[in-house]
């Protein structure tokens, strides 16, 4: 509860400051990438689109903003940078 309190305070802050803004996933994604796991330094990462067919939507999402725009179509939000730019933690691709 108290986490809740301290998360809601800022994201008021926050609004009374005019900086918050709302994060949403890109609507009508279509997916035309083949299933396949997603890592970071050897962690798998992401949905388990793999293991569960059912979670398509969230892989779409996923691929859309943090890995790359190639295999879905629709998107609007920005591939995350830090994660291709070839310093630190890098996300790859691998076979299911």
């Amino acid at each position: 509860m108290p986490k809740l309190f301290v998360l809601f305070s800022l994201v008021g802050l926050l609004g009374i400051l005019g900086t918050a803004s709302v994060a949403i996933g890109d609507p009508g994604l279509t997916l035309q990438a083949q299933p396949h796991r997603h890592f970071i330094n050897g962690v798998e990462v992401g949905p388990r689109y793999c293991d569960n067919p059912a979670l398509e939507g969230a892989f779409a999402q996923f691929h859309a903003n943090t890995h790359t725009h190639n295999g879905v179509t629709g998107a609007i939000g920005p591939v995350a940078p830090g994660l291709h730019n070839g310093r630190g933690g890098e996300l790859t691709f691998g076979p299911c």
